[in-house]
């Protein structure tokens, strides 16, 4: 290993560490459905999982397929992302229903991204953790992880950057990605999140934004 690699290793290491100690134990993690893995992702965008949690368990037992969502919202013109808020995802879910219903689930990044409101992270992340290939998972929790812990100076659309997805191709591994993707996933929101949890990060010792407090 070259020694420049060196903090993508332990940066990597504590990571995973730190997720085998704090497990998450949510449904869509462990579907082999594909359609029900790609509606957890389109319901987790911009939604808490303890509000998407009940949702998702609802609609897998009563639609476990693209008919029959269909056939309900036909019979009974009830969108059950109407519980979620962001109403706009109603229209664009039953259109990519519809199109999913034609022409199968797409299994690559642009026909993914050609589906009604489904953008880069949702198909990256449901490509990486339901269609087990390697993608970067690039959010704006993940990005504030990666500019505090190695110094970068982040907005709002630091995460179309092209300095944070170099970073994100160095860190994600080459096997494992899946692991690795769900550990800085749940790290950055449950522990360098906005008001961050420093006494209790497995990162601090090496951390930029940690040890410019001291």
């Amino acid at each position: 290993m070259k020694k420049a690699d060196e903090p993508f290793k332990y940066f990597r290491s504590q990571l995973i560490k730190w997720s085998k100690l704090h497990p998450s134990d949510y449904p869509w993690r462990k579907t082999d459905n594909l359609w029900h893995g790609l509606v957890a992702e389109i319901m987790l965008q911009r939604t808490r999982t303890d509000q998407v949690l009940p949702v998702y368990n609802d609609f897998v037992n009563r639609f476990p397929s693209p008919q029959n969502y269909i056939d309900h919202i036909k019979n009974e013109g009830k969108n059950i992302f109407t519980n979620l808020g962001l109403l706009w995802r109603n229209e664009a879910f039953k259109q990519a229903t519809l199109q999913i219903i034609e022409e199968g689930i797409p299994e690559y990044k642009k026909g993914l991204m050609d589906l009604p409101g489904i953008g880069d992270y949702t198909s990256s992340a449901f490509i990486s953790f339901h269609l087990n290939k390697r993608e970067l998972l690039i959010d704006s929790n993940i990005v504030r992880l990666y500019g505090r812990y190695f110094g970068i100076k982040t907005n709002a659309e630091s995460r179309r950057d092209i300095v944070i997805r170099s970073l994100a191709d160095k860190l994600t591994p080459k096997r494992n990605f899946t692991t690795y993707n769900y550990a800085v996933l749940d790290f950055a929101m449950n522990v360098c999140k906005s008001r961050p949890d420093c006494t209790n990060c497995e990162l601090r010792r090496k951390c930029c934004f940690n040890n410019s407090m001291y």
